[in-house]
């Protein structure tokens, strides 16, 4: 859960957090789930939703044909061209104890259970938690480098296993020649 960069993208829903804390989530039958990507999208309903359509825990209703500003505190201000900008909702961040302990359920999202601890829920920029960027996204966290070494790596141990296993094969096919 080592951070990402942070890619500025223009799409004013899209959220990045930049630190430690994870977005929550509600999926349509009620589950509390937990992500950093910060892909969201507004449904028909006008919700905040990701692209599997789970909806923001805070339940943010953008209005139709409204622009979006989501400040580093989490505050998302919605404003329709002639009238005031109105304040729509607070996104919250939320932080594990232990993250590492979080059930992985792919594209991802990930489940509490007990290695992870409860969440902590907390406004971002407060108690250690991250930052948000609006119209913006986390990106990978992968260093390409370090496992294009690991890859390597893990070949030439391939290599040299197959090559002992040869050696080990060849070694008993002189034995059984030797003892006939």
């Amino acid at each position: 859960f080592r951070p990402g960069s942070v890619v500025a993208d223009d799409v004013s829903t899209h959220v990045a957090i930049r630190g430690d804390g994870f977005f929550s989530l509600q999926t349509a039958d009620g589950e509390e789930l937990f992500t950093r990507n910060g892909a969201f999208s507004v449904d028909g309903q006008g919700n905040m939703v990701t692209a599997q359509g789970h909806t923001l825990s805070e339940a943010i209703t953008i209005p139709e044909g409204a622009t979006v500003n989501i400040s580093a505190d989490g505050l998302v201000v919605t404003q329709i061209a002639g009238e005031d900008p109105q304040e729509v909702g607070r996104i919250q961040l939320r932080r594990f104890i232990n993250p590492s302990g979080l059930e992985a359920l792919g594209a991802g999202l990930y489940r509490a259970n007990e290695l992870s601890g409860q969440p902590q829920l907390g406004n971002p920029g407060t108690e250690g938690l991250g930052e948000l960027m609006g119209g913006a996204l986390e990106s990978s966290n992968v260093d390409v480098a370090e496992e294009l070494i690991g890859m390597i790596m893990a070949q030439r141990s391939y290599e040299l296993t197959s090559k002992a296993i040869s050696t080990s094969d060849e070694i008993l096919k002189v034995t059984n020649r030797l003892k006939a």
